[in-house]
């Protein structure tokens, strides 16, 4: 039977692929909208005014920066040795698509992608211009360095992993291929990319690793997950993966998170702490407003951890980088984690 030996978890923020000194490159679309923040939706002003006891000025500088960018990458580069050291032959990788392939013609809740072979593909010149400030520029952690790649799919696993899902009564969609998308050039979004390109070296040390893109659709209303019915479709994944005839070993990976555009400590804390001891009813009674933005991503960490629950892995926070870029508190929580 197949066995689940590993857990992961990293963020994929832009500025994860940036340098510190362009970090404030993002801010200026920031200014531009508003913001989910724990119960209340803010205009970046009313953010700033909301959250100017926090002294935030001391979290924007260039030090700061330059410190916590060293600390990001020195994760990202533990964590792809790690995922090389177990030799796995399966690796599923849970994230979201934000709008790149599936849009709101067809929006998913889930979905398993059942293609022999995965496609990560260069951005086009349209693809990098319609991207917002701050983001193009970290496009490159993303994608294959010279050229599209392909890499193994797991379309058995896939297939078992739909079947059980059916059992559990969760209706997934599947696809064969990435949908052409609002780009126009089809290739796995960035969710995944980023474990690809910048976390796994285009799979240079685990050319053998075949993997399974699974998404769960945390960003767009009206057809969220919430974070119960996330645990569940994870446990139904890691059922499926234990009961699958093969003798394999089997990886599963989180994209994204923790809170952001606007960082949230007091939550993160409080649902690795949780992740830490294994208490599933502290992160699933979280309200909703919490996981709502980028900070929805949390959900596929708490499916792989729903996945894992029962394969005898504990969670351990490698680290956690809050990474601040204006006095709104907006940024990215850079998060790096294994279930071993």
């Amino acid at each position: 039977m197949a066995q689940i030996v590993l857990g992961v978890g990293s963020s994929h923020s832009p500025m994860l692929g940036t340098p510190p000194e362009h970090w404030g490159l993002r801010a200026i679309e920031d200014k531009r909208g508003k913001h989910p923040y724990r119960d209340g939706i803010y205009a970046f002003d009313e953010l700033v005014e909301l959250r100017k006891a926090e002294n935030l000025a001391t979290q924007i500088t260039r030090e700061v920066w330059n410190a916590r960018h060293e600390k990001n990458q020195q994760c990202l580069d533990y964590l792809g040795k790690r995922i090389a050291e177990f030799k796995l032959d399966v690796l599923v990788i849970i994230g979201d698509d934000q709008g790149e392939v599936f849009l709101h013609d067809n929006m998913p809740t889930f979905a398993i992608y059942t293609g022999q072979k995965v496609f990560n593909k260069k951005a086009s010149k349209a693809h990098l211009e319609a991207l917002p400030a701050g983001v193009a520029i970290a496009e490159w952690a993303n994608e294959p360095a010279e050229c599209d790649m392909e890499h193994p799919g797991a379309p058995e696993l896939a297939e078992q992993v739909i079947d059980r899902l059916k059992e559990d009564g969760f209706d997934v969609s599947v696809s064969s291929k990435t949908p052409v998308g609002r780009f126009g050039d089809s290739g796995i979004p960035h969710a995944f990319g980023f474990y690809y390109h910048r976390i796994l070296d285009d799979l240079k040390d685990c050319p053998q690793m075949a993997t399974l893109p699974v998404f769960i659709n945390c960003f767009f209303r009206p057809n969220q997950p919430s974070a119960r019915r996330a645990l569940n479709f994870g446990k139904s994944i890691g059922a499926a993966i234990r009961s699958w005839g093969n003798e394999q070993r089997v990886g599963i990976a989180a994209s994204g998170g923790f809170s952001h555009f606007v960082i949230d400590e007091e939550l993160d804390r409080r649902v690795l702490k949780a992740m830490e001891e294994g208490d599933e009813e502290t992160i699933v009674q979280q309200p909703d407003y919490f996981y709502q933005s980028g900070t929805s991503e949390i959900k596929n960490w708490i499916a792989v951890m729903g996945a894992v629950s029962q394969a005898g892995l504990k969670f351990r926070l490698i680290d956690y980088v809050p990474c601040y870029r204006s006095l709104a508190g907006t940024g990215n929580a850079n998060t790096f984690g294994l279930w071993t």
